[in-house]
């Protein structure tokens, strides 16, 4: 934690956390709880997630709120005092209308934590995925001893990297340790950064074309999303991996559902979806394929703390005058 606040008048301000998790009850004490104090009055909510009515309901007088979930725009018209949403996580603009925080002039901050946290969920799914441990443990526990399901070895292969934001930089070293060729489409590529991660940049299409497996690492936005059509799905080569720890609707799930029941894809790793939680009759429940979790690869108890302290330390320094972490609407 960085250099604590000055002490203000409790009745000054209001801070909310109107969407907790009952296990971030114990992050919440001691000296976080102290700085958040200092700031102001500090009311934490726990449970599962709100609707806009009970949302209104704990945050209607708040002039700071901590979230993971974010606000809706209905939500937001509701809160005249509200000025800074210290958002807990990556992908603050697929849970926030930044456009709308701008116009409400309301300062929006994220996080960018648990980079390698979920860089390593990342390599878990993709192993996983490999070599089929979930499916064979499955199996196992069922009954089943069979040893001809075959794997597929990841060194000597090319892992294709959709967006090089943080995450995707942290799953570099780990992916080369393997013995990968790591190749990356962004759009912002140059020389300077392919050189310091011993990488190459490709062309989106040219990088589906040439990897055995896609790993996708791209906030959600207007110009992201179902970026990875049904087109583009195939030209996948046959049996290509896709690991999914970004955003669910960057691609064409019903495109990407078909493409791995035929076997062109050859299986995924997958921690975000559509909706969430997942329907009982979703697809890939049924696909071997497929190895799932709940959207949860930043969830450690390093990755936790780290992601609220700096949660915190943004809203002191919004309110010592020099704002951190803003996440700016990209189409401002």
């Amino acid at each position: 934690m960085g250099e604590r606040p000055r002490k203000v008048n409790m009745m000054v301000r209001k801070i909310v956390f109107p969407d907790a998790e009952e296990s971030l009850a114990p992050l919440f004490t001691g000296l976080r709880l102290s700085i958040l104090e200092e700031l102001g009055e500090f009311i934490i909510f726990y449970g599962s997630q709100p609707d806009d009515e009970t949302f209104i309901h704990r945050i209607a007088d708040a002039n700071a709120v901590i979230s993971g979930w974010g606000l809706s725009n209905t939500v937001l018209a509701a809160l005249p005092d509200l000025e800074i949403i210290s958002f807990t996580g990556l992908g603050v603009s697929t849970f926030i209308d930044l456009a709308e925080t701008t116009r409400r002039n309301i300062t929006v901050t994220h996080t960018l934590s648990a980079s390698e946290t979920i860089a390593e969920h990342t390599m878990g799914l993709m192993l996983d995925a490999a070599r089929h441990i979930s499916r064979l443990d499955r199996d196992i526990r069922k009954g089943f001893w069979s040893t001809e399901l075959v794997g597929l070895d990841l060194k000597g292969k090319t892992l294709g990297l959709v967006g090089f934001g943080r995450i995707a930089q942290a799953v570099v070293p780990l992916a080369q340790a393997f013995g990968m060729k790591v190749v990356c489409w962004t759009r912002n590529p140059n020389q300077q950064r392919a050189a310091q991660f011993n990488i190459d940049f490709m062309e989106l299409d040219q990088l589906l074309t040439a990897s055995d497996v896609i790993s996708l690492h791209l906030s959600l936005t207007p110009e992201t999303e179902r970026l990875i059509n049904a087109d583009r799905l195939r030209l996948l080569k046959p049996g290509a991996l896709i690991i999914n720890t970004a955003r669910s609707k960057i691609i064409d799930e019903k495109a990407f559902t078909e493409l791995l029941r035929s076997g062109h894809i050859g299986a995924a790793g997958i921690d975000v979806f559509d909706d969430e939680p997942i329907s009982p009759t979703h697809p890939f429940i049924e696909f071997d394929n497929v190895v799932m979790t709940p959207h949860v690869a930043y969830n450690t108890p390093d990755a936790l703390e780290e992601m609220f302290d700096t949660a915190i330390e943004n809203l002191v320094a919004y309110y010592s005058g020099r704002p951190q972490n803003v996440a700016f609407n990209s189409e401002a």
